[in-house]
């Protein structure tokens, strides 16, 4: 990685706290390009909370996370035709690895203060 590429630490800071939505999108996209339909599935599949994502919610995520240089557009042959799919960025899969990094020690933090417990509800 050339010097002018380089992530810098504040590059990563200005895009956390993930929203919970845009986590799991970056998560998906860590196992390959998507398209908006496959990430619903993929989600939706993970975790049974996540029971409807709503098309104008997902695209208003997706298109945050473009902006924001987390995601980018990308050709994929085994995307449906019309449907636009997305790669997670250097940038991206940093901060998807920085978030996942602040959920352990919330977790932690919370499991020291007894919020944690096996048998708690969701």
């Amino acid at each position: 990685m050339s010097k002018s590429t380089r992530i810098t630490r504040d590059q990563i800071a200005e895009c956390l706290p993930l929203h919970p939505l845009e986590a799991r999108i970056l998560v998906v996209l860590t196992e390959g390009p998507a398209h908006g339909y496959r990430l619903v599935q993929a989600i939706e599949a993970r975790d049974s909370n996540w029971t409807t994502i709503l098309p104008a919610n997902l695209y208003r995520r997706v298109r945050a996370l473009s902006n924001r240089g987390l995601i980018a557009p990308v050709a994929d042959a085994d995307a449906p035709r019309g449907r636009r799919s997305f790669r997670l960025t250097p940038l991206g899969r940093a901060v998807a690895q920085a978030e996942a990094a602040r959920m352990r020690d919330l977790l932690a933090d919370s499991a020291a203060a007894d919020l944690v417990s096996e048998d708690s509800n969701r």
